[in-house]
């Protein structure tokens, strides 16, 4: 790539970013790879990662650099460029796109590099009648030593994994073994505690992966011995993004040569959207240096609230409990990664010989709905009935629509009420022209709720419309429905108001 083309990228890149903006609802972490034998560092830190936001779409990512952090760097340029194109465009088929986009980054990487690839090329036809490196390295030195140049520049590669909130749907892609992991509630829990799911969205593109050994196995390549080695020629992940010097060059590789294509690829992992709601606790992204120093480590060393062996439900129950402490994704990354930290190195102090290093560590926590006394509130009476405080707007031309506040503030503002108490929330709603005047959605997973309770809101009625629940229907899914049912008004803490059992 010419410099001219370069400059044109780069401003081309600040433009993009001057659209975008930092997600206010996520943190980041990082922490540089250290070895602990010398009290070294066996290289820069080589992740990078990016949150960010433009209207109603924001885009996360944590690429793991190797040989280098240029291959990260470059492609994390790439994707947030690519990425904004779509979106300025508007997206159909986003599971489509986001394969396209990632493709595109290993396009232009293998574009940038062609010359160097064309050259290596040519050289390795130079000296292919040589039988031995001693008799290459006497006729061909100079060549050789180009060649060797030429296999730094073109080494270095990364993993890619990417979330992307679009359309009130979550898109999960991976290349790699860099984790996106969604946290959901499950159901209420007595008082203040919190039952949530854990789910990994990506696939980690490794030897421990049976499709993945399926598919080298499948290009003639021995199963069982790279699944004993753990590696692909050179390479830990069996897919990246760069590494053309294992794309280009498996044939170098004895374990790989008779290979009759490609072993290492870039083609991505891609979930299924997944509608965003009310369930959304947490989600978060990783590199493999998190996970793996957790999975690292000894039980007396690493001590926390859920001591499964599955790294990811142990890291997941340390944001939790961070999130509840400090209500701040930014503490929760930093804080979970020192604790990691701590704990890896006390576990090489009480001698366990597998943390004697660790690598990068990048950690990304998105927060979508805070955690409340409204999944622990329990009540002790018959029935429920909640009154509704209604404030009708005139029906003019003129648009009187409210503005709404997010979700979680409502949580929030409902979250500082004592629930405990013998009262019961109701935010109030404001009816305008363009508020529909009957609610038709049912009261959720109710098999006690019948149409006759569904009401229809009538701005001329005179008597205040209440719901009347029944005495078996659980508190947190009324709550649940109202707040995705109804709308509220911008000063809801002003209006808020408590109903009568």
């Amino acid at each position: 790539m010419s410099s001219m083309e370069e400059t044109s990228q780069h401003f081309e890149m600040v433009d993009l970013l001057e659209m975008l903006a930092p997600c206010p609802d996520s943190g980041a972490g990082k922490r540089t790879n250290q070895s602990y034998k010398n009290n070294s560092k066996s290289h820069g830190y080589e992740d990078t990662c990016f949150s960010v936001t433009s209207g109603e779409s924001s885009f996360y990512g944590i690429l793991d650099g190797h040989d280098g952090s240029e291959v990260a760097n470059f492609s994390r340029d790439t994707l947030i460029r690519e990425f904004c194109r779509n979106i300025a465009g508007g997206m159909q088929e986003v599971p489509a796109v986001m394969r396209s986009c990632i493709s595109e980054v290993d396009r232009q990487l293998h574009q940038r590099l062609m010359p160097l690839l064309e050259e290596r090329a040519a050289i390795k036809i130079k000296i292919a009648g040589v039988k031995n490196s001693y008799e290459a390295y006497q006729a061909y030195p100079d060549e050789l030593r180009r060649l060797g140049d030429i296999d730094d520049q073109i080494k270095g590669g990364t993993t890619v994994a990417v979330a992307l909130l679009y359309d009130e749907t979550l898109y999960v892609a991976n290349v790699g073994d860099s984790r996106v992991i969604l946290c959901t509630y499950v159901q209420a829990t007595n008082g203040d505690s919190v039952e949530f799911k854990i789910d990994q969205l990506t696939e980690d593109h490794t030897t421990a992966n049976d499709n993945e050994l399926d598919r080298l196995s499948q290009l003639g390549l021995n199963r069982q011995e790279i699944q004993e080695k753990r590696r692909v020629g050179s390479m830990e992940t069996t897919r990246s993004i760069g590494d053309f010097a294992v794309k280009w060059g498996y044939k170098d590789f004895d374990i790989l040569s008779e290979a009759t294509g490609p072993p290492v690829i870039a083609q991505p992992h891609i979930s299924q959207g997944i509608p965003v709601d009310q369930s959304f606790y947490f989600l978060f992204l990783m590199s493999d240096g998190v996970y793996h120093a957790v999975e690292e480590m000894t039980d007396c060393a690493f001590e926390c609230t859920e001591n499964s062996p599955d790294p990811n439900i142990r890291i997941a129950h340390l944001i939790h409990n961070e999130i509840k402490a400090h209500n701040d994704c930014q503490k929760a990354a930093d804080n979970v990664l020192e604790y990691i930290c701590k704990a890896h190195i006390e576990s090489w102090e009480q001698g366990c010989g597998n943390c004697c290093r660790r690598d990068d560590m990048t950690l990304i926590v998105r927060l979508f709905n805070k955690p409340s006394k409204l999944y622990g509130h329990k009540r002790n009476h018959s029935g429920t009935m909640f009154r509704s405080f209604f404030s009708f707007s005139s029906t003019s031309s003129q648009d009187t629509t409210t503005p709404q506040p997010r979700t979680n503030e409502l949580v929030d503002m409902i979250t500082q009420l004592d629930t405990s108490s013998s009262s019961s929330i109701v935010p109030p709603l404001t009816l305008t022209n363009k508020t529909p005047l009957s609610l038709k959605s049912p009261l959720p997973e109710s098999p006690a709720i019948s149409p006759s309770q569904v009401i229809v809101f009538d701005p001329n009625a005179t008597e205040e419309p209440y719901i009347d629940l029944g005495p078996d229907f659980p508190d947190d899914l009324v709550m649940k429905w109202i707040i995705e049912e109804l709308g509220v008004p911008e000063n809801i803490t002003d209006l808020l108001k408590a109903g009568e059992y």
